[in-house]
């Protein structure tokens, strides 16, 4: 990298095409319609999966809710762009947020977490990053980064921007890439190159930062492996598995790939299969101890690590599941058959008290020490549409 600029230059007019592109088209049909292009499946019904007392937004269970939700809506019918919604949690109230592009992830970001990272896809081949701190109607999206692999630090202070480029074929015919990943401060923008190689017969599939740790998947001869980079030299962890996330704590998941590592077919193409855990020492063991859980997407951290929600299929059906890692015990958060194909139209984000918030078009579940109920959203909040996050 030459200098803190390169991660950004040339990419403002893109950006600016992109939340142009969300304000000013638009289809001529409804927004269940619009959801199921975006989705692939059909609206799900109306009615929310609970294992406890169902409670108004303000009854029973959830009178202690605190915080904002942020979530994601379609700013009018058929509109292909969306737009942020928030959510206070303690007053009942809805406020509007900037017109964004579709929008793959929400996360908290931040030194205090009450930042907001938005990633969406970029025309299928790469993803892009935009911060935002004003969460009224005239907030300006900050670009951050573009690049085929975008990561939030565990700390929620830096983006790990990984770049793979093809650099030609080796003696033996195979395509190796230039892969370059560069840490990108999101206080000031400035960024530095933490890893720049040439994989010779592979790519890049994954990245994250945590903390002075850098870990990093390839594909390598047609074999998935997961390296250790910095600050030493690469050191080869474990072959035939791919790392998928890490917990606020450095609790490491990894897949064991099946078939195409893409096979979702949409950015960021997160390699799926069997899920594994590695806490940083000894053999990776399966994530769930008595089922066989197979991950399509890590969607949410607790803050202490020892819960992670993650959507992909038990025996054969699919959903949104809530594991606590520790004892590797596993419960749906979302019944079976609500989920969609597509991970960008559901999310899930942990409150600094441990509850959990799940949504899927048209609903917010939370789970809470008394159970799981939906939220009764105020008659003036729009339908949720998307990924969410929780901000203080």
């Amino acid at each position: 990298m030459k200098d803190d600029d390169d991660l950004v230059e040339g990419r403002a007019r893109r950006g600016r095409m992109l939340l142009a592109g969300a304000a000013g088209f638009a289809l001529l049909v409804g927004l269940p319609f619009a959801f199921g292009i975006l989705s692939g499946d059909p609206p799900p019904p109306d009615e929310a999966p609970t294992t406890g007392p169902t409670s108004p937004f303000f009854g029973g269970a959830a009178a202690d809710l605190h915080g904002r939700l942020v979530y994601t809506t379609f700013e009018t019918e058929g509109s292909l762009g969306q737009r942020l919604v928030v959510l206070d949690l303690a007053t009942s109230s809805v406020g509007v947020g900037p017109l964004v592009p579709v929008t793959e992830e929400l996360r908290a970001a931040g030194a205090r977490g009450n930042q907001l990272l938005l990633i969406a896809d970029d025309a299928g081949a790469q993803g892009v990053a935009f911060a935002l701190s004003e969460l009224s109607p005239i907030g300006r999206l900050r670009e951050v980064a573009f690049g085929q692999v975008l990561s939030l630090s565990t700390d929620g202070t830096a983006l790990l921007v990984g770049r793979s480029r093809p650099s030609g074929g080796d003696d033996v015919g195979c395509a190796s890439h230039s892969v370059t990943l560069s840490r990108i401060d999101l206080a000031t923008g400035r960024g530095r190159t933490l890893f720049e190689d040439r994989v010779s017969c592979g790519n890049l599939v994954s990245a994250t930062l945590d903390r002075d740790r850098l870990v990093a998947s390839f594909v390598r001869d047609g074999r998935a492996e997961v390296d250790a980079i910095w600050p030493q030299n690469p050191t080869v962890l474990f072959r035939d598995l791919a790392h998928v996330s890490v917990s606020p704590r450095g609790t490491l998941l990894f897949v064991a790939p099946e078939g195409d590592l893409n096979a979702l077919g949409v950015w960021p193409g997160t390699p799926s299969g069997p899920v594994f855990v590695w806490p940083g020492s000894g053999t990776p063991r399966p994530l769930v101890s008595d089922v066989d859980l197979s991950a399509q997407r890590i969607v949410a951290w607790s803050a202490d690590g020892s819960q992670v929600v993650v959507n992909g299929s038990v025996g054969g059906e699919r959903g949104m599941w809530l594991v606590y890692v520790p004892a590797g015990t596993i419960e749906p958060l979302l019944r079976p058959g609500v989920l969609s194909r597509r991970p960008a139209s559901s999310g899930a984000a942990f409150d600094d008290r441990g509850r959990v918030f799940a949504a899927v078009p048209g609903m917010i579940v939370v789970w809470t020490d008394a159970g799981a109920f939906p939220l009764a959203l105020p008659l003036d909040a729009p339908s949720p549409a998307g990924p969410l996050a929780w901000l203080p």
